[in-house]
């Protein structure tokens, strides 16, 4: 099969690979049709690392994907060649204390799609199994299908951040996640959100999911941690999410959270450390929790979806072959060509 192999930062090869292999009963092959290109990916691209991993060896990259069941293993009873489906990226042990407790995501053996050691889905063919392969309905495209993934880091945030019936909630960032978790968040009930972004293209977008329950805030010009607190008349909002992975989102999150609130941590920041105002923290009580993917969510996704209460459609402004596929890691690494979601096509 054709795949697309990071060797070194900023350089891609298309090669000729081996097709993965049904070893296991319960393994399903699947034909990639769809492929989002994460914001992960374009910083292995960019820079051969992310927070604690590094690339050693050349890796396929790419973990939103969807497509066609090609061959199912001998145990499997919920798929059959043709279907469409779409792909959780992870598989865990299922034995551990957390895969038991069903907080699978936190399994420490899960086997993770594009990070170092496990190829990903800029390929011809991914192998998952079937516990974590889920059908699409017919009104779902293949596009959409793949950005289950990054809409389950969503629904994931709203789970973990605690979202409840008339919040007042801060999205800081409106990238890729910032418009999932802003749209995520108006389903669960939220009643003021506060967007923040330096981009001012990307805040006139996020103004379509609603027209009276959205504030945006130019982060280029405007002081975020100011117009919120005046906004509020100093309370400061019930709950942040921070989406952007910055050390000033990072620093501002519990700064904007009013006392006993919670700040939700979902951004991966490129950094391995980073300076923290601990002292925002304990003097306003903030719970402060982070996203690490996400556990039983896809279900979620996909019903959300296919009852059109999240759009995914309109995210996606940028499209790439296989054989283009270094382009559009340039263009979601350098932000460039106001791209919101970039996908691969096959």
């Amino acid at each position: 099969m054709k795949a697309a192999f990071l060797t070194s930062p900023k350089n891609i090869e298309i090669r000729e690979t081996p097709d993965p292999k049904i070893t296991k009963d319960n393994q399903v092959k699947v034909k990639v049709r769809s492929v989002g290109i994460c914001g992960s990916d374009a910083h292995f691209y960019w820079d051969g690392r992310l927070a604690g991993w590094v690339v050693e060896e050349p890796l396929i990259l790419g973990h939103e994907s969807a497509g066609d069941v090609v061959e199912v293993g001998k145990g499997v009873k919920k798929f059959k060649v043709g279907d469409r489906v779409t792909v959780e990226p992870g598989i865990p042990c299922r034995q551990c204390e957390w895969c038991k407790r069903g907080e699978y995501h936190l399994c420490p053996d899960m086997v993770f799609y594009a990070v170092p050691g496990v190829h990903g889905a800029f390929a011809d063919y991914v192998m998952s199994e079937e516990d974590f392969v889920f059908p699409l309905p017919q009104t779902v495209s293949y596009e959409e299908g793949a950005l289950m993934e990054p809409l389950s880091v969503a629904v994931e945030a709203m789970k973990l951040g605690n979202l409840q019936l008339g919040d007042s909630i801060a999205i800081l960032g409106a990238g890729t996640i910032g418009l999932l978790c802003t749209q995520a968040a108006l389903v669960g009930g939220a009643t003021e959100i506060f967007v923040s972004d330096v981009n001012p293209m990307k805040l006139e977008f996020v103004k379509r999911y609603s027209k009276n329950r959205i504030t945006t805030i130019d982060a280029g010009k405007t002081n975020v941690r100011e117009e919120i607190m005046k906004l509020t008349k100093n309370r400061g909002v019930d709950k942040t999410f921070e989406t952007a992975g910055t050390f000033e989102t990072f620093n501002l999150a519990p700064m904007i959270t009013r006392r006993g609130g919670r700040v939700t941590l979902v951004g991966i920041p490129p950094f391995k450390e980073y300076p923290y105002r601990a002292s925002d923290l304990f003097d306003r009580t903030v719970t402060l929790n982070a996203v690490y993917r996400y556990a039983n969510d896809y279900p979620i996704s996909i019903r959300l979806v296919e009852k059109e209460l999240v759009d995914l459609k309109s995210i996606v402004t940028h499209r790439f072959s296989l054989e283009e596929i270094q382009k559009g890691l340039e263009v979601v690494a350098t932000r460039s060509d106001n791209v919101i979601k970039a996908v691969m096509n096959r």
